[in-house]
C-alpha cells in the first residue's frame, strides 16, 4: 500500500470521528440516565453544546484535510481542492440532517415545535456545519474581489448567523430569535444544495472574471 492510499485511508477513518464521537458519548449517557424508548432531550442537548466534542470533531476534520493533501503529489494537489470541499459540504449537509433527526427522535418524532428548540439551543450541532461549510469555501475559493460576491459567501455568512440570533435576539425573545436563526439556516443550506438540486455549479453563479 502506497503512502497515498494510507493517507486517504487515516482521512477517511478522520471524517468519522465527529459522527463516532457524539453517538459514543450520547450513548454513555443515554446508559447512564436509563434506556428507554426514546433519546432524552437532556442527552441530546448535552451532546450538542459540549464543547470538547465540537473541538474533536472540528480537529480530526482539519487533520483528515491536512493529511489527504500531504498524501497528494504536488502536481495533483491543485486538482484535488475541488472534490476535498465537495466532500466537506457533504459532511455538513450530513451532520445538519443527522441532528435534525436526532432532535426529533428526542421529542418522540410527534413534537414537531420541541425538536425545532433543541434542535436551535443545541449550539454546536449547528456551528460545527458552519464550520465544515466555511472550511470548503476557504479551500477552493480564489481570494480576488470576485470571489466575495459569490453566493456561497452568502451561505456561510447566513450559516454563521445562526447561533448568533439565537443568543442576542433570543435573549430578548427566545420564540423571535428562533424563527431569525431559522431563516438564516434555510438561507445558507440553500445557497449550496439548490445548485446541485438544479444540476447547475454554484461557481457559475459567480461573476465571470
Amino acid at each position: 500500500m502506497s503512502s497515498s492510499e494510507r493517507y486517504g485511508d487515516v482521512s477517511a477513518i478522520l471524517y468519522l470521528v465527529p459522527f463516532a464521537v457524539s453517538g459514543v458519548y450520547g450513548l454513555y449517557l443515554w446508559v447512564q440516565a436509563g434506556l428507554s424508548s426514546t433519546l432524552p432531550s437532556s442527552v441530546y442537548l448535552t451532546v450538542t453544546r459540549d464543547p470538547y466534542v465540537f473541538m474533536v470533531g472540528s480537529l480530526a476534520v482539519m487533520l483528515a484535510i491536512v493529511l489527504e493533501l500531504s498524501g497528494t503529489p504536488q502536481s495533483q494537489r491543485r486538482a484535488r481542492l475541488a472534490p476535498l470541499g465537495n466532500t466537506l459540504q457533504s459532511l455538513a449537509i450530513a451532520s445538519l440532517v443527522l441532528t435534525l433527526i436526532a432532535a426529533l427522535y428526542a421529542n418522540g418524532f410527534l413534537g414537531l415545535g420541541g425538536a425545532v428548540d433543541d434542535f436551535m439551543v443545541g449550539r454546536y450541532g449547528l456551528i460545527f456545519p458552519a464550520v465544515l461549510v466555511l472550511l470548503s469555501y476557504l479551500i477552493t475559493a480564489r481570494f480576488d474581489f470576485s470571489s466575495l460576491r459569490s453566493t456561497k459567501v452568502l451561505g456561510i455568512v447566513a450559516l454563521l448567523l445562526v447561533p448568533a440570533s439565537i443568543y442576542e435576539v433570543g435573549k430578548r425573545q427566545l420564540g423571535l430569535g428562533i424563527g431569525v436563526a431559522f431563516v438564516f439556516l434555510l438561507i445558507g443550506v440553500g445557497t449550496f444544495i439548490l445548485p446541485q438540486m438544479r444540476g447547475t455549479p454554484s461557481k457559475q453563479n459567480e461573476p465571470a472574471e
